[in-house]
């Protein structure tokens, strides 16, 4: 077993946000650490409900655990001279999960918060009194438009990339790995990360969620089709695995300059994953298939996209065959017997939760709910 560090405070930015509620969670339970909270400013009543939402489920959480109100894209964290000195000297972990996530997003706002808000969190390590471990939550998309098999450690092939959000990641992350040597670093790159295995319940309704809500308001009496070939694979991966995978390989601070792919090591193909959706909805299964260029096409058309509530940066992902490899991770996460679960065991629990909230999801869950 490695050894875990001492109780030195762990920063987490991005609470809270989706992936941040299930993270802290999950610390709660692995380290007696206190536990430091870096939000915008203008969602502090939100963290602050959200805390003793999970105080809730784990009394004496809220007891070690300090909510700070800041921004990233600002110098020190938006933070105060006085509150950024005192957190320096706090802090021993960061966790690094504040991004912009949207696929759509314009590029200079992608870029302010992805990527130069990534760059004031590396000066504020740099300014840690005793940092032992940056974790920078990446994404396997920094590999952009890249086919077959990618390597975690691979970042820059010269690859292009599918959009903003993409782009921005990976010069992110090209950051993070030129200040890596100074700052103690690991990398996680998930894949496209959904609800939780167990109950299914997700407060994020994006990405494959697109192509849910249009298969579920789409007339029954009409056929689906394959976008492409339906050949490519989907790497989606559920929250509480992600979650539990940062947990632990955060804590152990030798994991030092290393990149893991947080991936589904045998993801299902596209059109397995949307005949799982429309039998599970009672619908048929596809037929026949539509050029990826014409559905593109189409959805280029404003009128089209709002009509089908469906971003055409979504529809990208499920005609993308791109296979990340997680020999790294799967060797890391092995001594705990953490994996992976195929998205064939729980897929059912996760339309099911859609379906039971089918236009958004909702923002408060019972205390038994993994949010």
């Amino acid at each position: 077993m490695s050894k875990k560090p001492a109780a030195s405070s762990i920063l987490i930015t991005g609470f809270p946000g989706f992936l941040s509620n299930h993270l802290v969670r999950h610390l709660a339970e692995s380290t007696p650490a206190p536990l430091e909270l870096l939000c915008l400013r203008n969602t502090e009543s939100a963290a602050r409900r959200q805390l003793r939402h999970l105080d809730e489920q784990q009394p004496g959480l809220a007891q070690r655990t300090s909510i700070w109100s800041g921004d990233i894209t600002e110098p020190k964290l938006g933070l105060g001279s006085a509150d950024y000195t005192q957190l320096s000297e706090r802090v021993g972990i960061v966790y690094h999960l504040a991004a912009l996530y949207d696929l759509a997003v314009a590029e200079r706002v992608a870029y302010e918060v992805n990527v130069g808000g990534t760059v004031h969190l590396l000066d504020f390590c740099e300014a840690c009194d005793d940092l032992r471990q940056l974790n920078y939550i990446s994404t396997c998309y920094v590999a952009g438009e890249r086919t077959g098999t990618i390597y975690e450690d691979e970042l820059d092939v010269g690859q292009h990339h599918k959009n903003h959000y993409e782009a921005t990641k990976f010069w992110a992350e090209v950051e993070v790995q030129r200040r890596w040597r100074h700052i103690p670093t690991a990398i996680f790159r998930p894949g496209i990360v959904i609800g939780d295995s167990k109950t299914g319940a997700t407060t994020k309704y994006d990405g494959p969620y697109y192509v849910f809500q249009l298969l579920h308001g789409l007339p029954e009496w009409l056929p689906v089709p394959n976008i492409g070939s339906g050949d490519a694979v989907v790497n989606l991966v559920p929250v509480d695995f992600v979650a539990q995978s940062l947990a632990h390989l955060g804590l152990r601070h030798e994991l030092h300059t290393q990149v893991y792919h947080l991936a589904d090591p045998e993801p299902m193909g596209a059109s397995e994953i949307v005949d799982g959706v429309l039998q599970r909805m009672g619908r048929r299964p596809t037929m026949g298939r539509l050029p990826a260029a014409w559905v593109d096409r189409a959805l280029k058309n404003g009128t089209i996209e709002q009509w089908t509530g469906v971003p055409r940066q979504a529809l990208t992902y499920f005609n993308h065959d791109a296979y990340f490899d997680t020999t790294h991770a799967r060797e890391a996460l092995s001594e705990q017997q953490i994996t992976c679960p195929p998205l064939s065991a729980y897929l059912d629990r996760i339309v099911d939760f859609f379906l039971r909230h089918p236009d958004e999801a909702p923002t408060d869950f019972p205390a038994d709910a993994a949010v």
